[in-house]
Order: C-alpha cells, then structure tokens, then sequence
C-alpha cells in the first residue's frame, strides 16, 4: 500500500511566507505562529513527499528546486482557492461572479466605467464587455451568450424571463466630413437629396436574426467588418 502523501493548503501558505518574507521566523510573525511550528510543518511536509524542500546547508536557508517547482505551483493552487472562497461568498450575499455585458456600437462604452468601479468596491465579478451592432445585440441575449444587454430597442420582443427598462432616448444624425460637397445642397436635406451621396454605416453583426438597417435610403452595396 502506497504511503499516504498530504500536500495542504495551510503548508503552500507557510511556503509562501517563507519566500516572501525571507525567512521562518518572519513567516511566523506573518503568520501569527512561532518558528518551530513553521519548522515542524515543513518537515512534515518533505517526510510525506519524501523530497528535500530546503537546502540548510548555508547560513540561510533556501528552497531547492524541488521546493522551489512546489511553491510556484503552489502559488496557483492557494490564488485558486482564494478565488473559490471569495466567489463563494460573493454569491452567498447575492452578488454574480461572472457577467457577459454586451452593448451596442451606439453606446458609448466609457459610460460605464465609474459603474465598473462602483461594482469593484462591493464584488469580485469578473465583467467581459462586448460591442455588437444593431440585431446582433439581441441576438447574443436570445441564444443566452449575454447576461445584460444595453441597445436600442429594435422592436425587440420581451418575455417573463427578461427583464427591461428605458434609459434614455437615443438620437441619430447624418454626418459629413467639413469638405463634403453635400454640404452646398440647400437645407434642410431632403431623402432625394441624401440619397444621391453615398451612405456609409457598420454592419449589422447578427449572424440568425434578420439584420437591421437604420437611416441608409439605398442600401444596394453593404460591407460589413470582421
């Protein structure tokens, strides 16, 4: 029967503090233990892996490679079981760990950046912000590849499982570079008038849903962006 090998949490932490304060009995100060228990943990830990942690040979005492591959290792295993810990508590006061917020190209995306902060200060959600256009925005909330959805409304039907409220009204207007020669047309600008210039806007990006077109007169040539 294969001797019992126990690598713990509690002996990557008192590797960690090793390392990082430089030596045990500053680890222990971290720690809030004396240095013989350090002592004692340790030497457990290199008779149940049955491999030399430290080299004790010189005034200091060091990790070896061995100790050394441990511990950086190690490290991954204690950040993940920081972050198992925290999501776990985060959840249990109600809070999400994880949001896929998709807004559309019209939405000005920096806007959301003192919210961002607001939320930081209370939860560890990890936040991934994508930008659709138009139909593509919904689309990525239909197939359930997003949690929250800031877009105009696009006649967008609602059900019982998603909740949705006005923000604000959004205004759209054409625009021409200073030198443009629409601007020696008299004004105001009629659709005859528009329509003889060519209209350049961004694709639609929904890929199942019927794309969407706004304020293009003509749309006979589309291209679209990857």
């Amino acid at each position: 029967m294969a001797k019992e090998r126990a690598l713990t949490l509690e002996a990557l932490r008192v590797m960690d503090a090793i390392d990082r304060r430089g030596s045990f009995a500053a680890a222990a100060d971290e720690l809030g233990r004396v240095p013989s228990a350090l002592s004692y943990t340790m030497q457990k830990l290199e008779e149940e892996l049955d491999v030399v942690l430290f080299d004790r040979s010189g005034h200091r005492t060091k990790f070896t490679n061995v100790g050394r591959m441990l511990l950086e290792r190690g490290r991954v295993l204690l950040e993940a079981a920081d972050k198992l810990t925290t999501d776990a508590e985060a959840l249990a006061r109600g809070w999400e760990t994880h949001l896929t917020i998709v807004t559309e190209a019209l939405v000005p995306t920096p806007a959301f950046f003192p919210l961002i902060d607001k939320l930081a200060v209370k939860a560890n959600t990890q936040l991934a912000i994508i930008t659709e256009v138009l139909a593509g925005a919904w689309e990525r909330l239909e197939q359930g590849r997003a949690d929250i959805v800031i877009a105009p409304d696009m006649h967008f039907r609602s059900s019982s499982e998603i909740n949705s409220r006005k923000l604000y009204t959004l205004m759209n207007v054409y625009v021409a570079a200073p030198d443009h020669p629409i601007h020696q047309e008299p004004e105001p600008l009629s659709e005859v008038t528009r329509v003889k210039y060519r209209g350049i806007a961004v694709a639609d990006t929904a890929r199942e849903r019927p794309v969407l077109t706004v304020q293009l007169l003509d749309s006979c040539w589309t291209t679209s962006r990857a």
